[in-house]
């Protein structure tokens, strides 16, 4: 049964996949698969049942696309796939697998989409795996989501590929021959910086603008009693700190969560020498964006811009 291979600097594949090869193979994996054994993720590619469904949503959509590159080689992946396979994907997973075939029609087949377009685009190749490269991902995905979410993927993909650069990124998409949604990119290109050290922190920035309050400078330090403590964001004008918090600290996937709380609390009263308040929320708030909006305006957060309804509904369209 041959096992896929990991491509070194890309995202592995999150369970094991098996490919059919030769008719003995073949019928091995068919049994195992009517047994409920396997779970066939692309004609011709297989996982283990149990680990597919322990899977997130957005692993089993990496799983399918290293499943159609084990059956199609061949393939160069762009787009959001693309992003996938560089370690950020924020779409849902039954999206379809993106290729590029400038010399095809664009079309759908199964979980496939092939598109086309006159402007070529560079192509890495990794461990066999060939993709666009992260530039053109980079525009491609900007020009193909809504502003918030374009502003996520090209920040995550320039903090992953630091050679990547905003003034780069923006060239490419002007240079391009096609015009068609450049203007949508250019909202995400001219505010990524990849500085954000997470996809919450960049849609944070995004709902905070579309909302119309004050952007905070973004990964402030501060030397506290020997310590270095680093915060997410940092209103300077209103001596308020404030962190976009996912829960993994606590979880046990870094070490003991009693003595990660105990760490945590002691760099909260760090902190709380230096500024005034400080501020946190995580995914449930930014998801439904009202509640983040809530806690922004009761800390007094400016807001000198209107909110923009438009925007604001892009943004949650995204997250739902």
């Amino acid at each position: 049964m041959p096992k896929s291979t990991l491509a070194p600097g890309l995202a592995p594949s999150p369970t094991e996949l098996m490919r059919s090869h030769g008719a003995a193979n073949t019928t091995v994996l068919d049994r195992a698969w009517r047994q409920g054994d396997l779970v066939r993720v692309v004609p011709g590619v297989y996982a283990p049942t149990g680990g597919w469904e322990a899977m997130a949503p957005w692993d089993r959509y990496l799983a399918r696309v290293h499943a159609v590159s084990l059956a199609n080689p061949g393939f160069v992946f762009c787009g959001a796939t693309a992003a996938a396979l560089r370690g950020v994907f924020l779409g849902r997973q039954h999206d379809p697998v993106l290729i590029l075939d400038p010399d095809r029609t664009s079309r759908v087949s199964g979980v496939v989409r092939v598109l086309t377009s006159a402007d070529r685009r560079a192509i890495d190749e990794i461990d066999g795996i060939r993709l666009t490269s992260a530039a053109d991902t980079a525009v491609d995905v900007a020009r193909a989501s809504s502003p918030g979410t374009g502003l996520a993927y090209v920040d995550a993909l320039m903090r992953r590929t630091p050679r990547l650069s905003a003034a780069q990124l923006r060239a490419i998409n002007e240079s391009r021959l096609s015009s068609r949604n450049r203007r949508r990119a250019r909202w995400a290109l001219d505010r990524a910086t990849g500085v954000p050290e997470s996809v919450l922190e960049s849609l944070s920035l995004a709902a905070m603008e579309f909302a119309g309050f004050e952007l905070p400078e973004t990964q402030v330090t501060f030397l506290i009693d020997g310590a270095e403590d680093r915060v997410d964001f940092f209103w300077r004008s209103r001596d308020l700190i404030g962190e976009a918090d996912g829960t993994v600290k606590y979880t046990g996937e870094l070490g003991d969560p009693t003595k990660a709380i105990v760490k945590e609390k002691r760099r909260e009263a760090r902190l709380l020498r230096r500024a005034s308040r400080r501020i946190r929320w995580g995914w449930p708030e930014l998801r439904e964006v009202d509640p983040l909006i809530d806690i922004l305006r009761t800390a007094r957060v400016p807001r000198p811009l209107p909110a923009d309804p438009f925007l604001l509904a892009s943004l949650r369209d995204a997250l739902h």
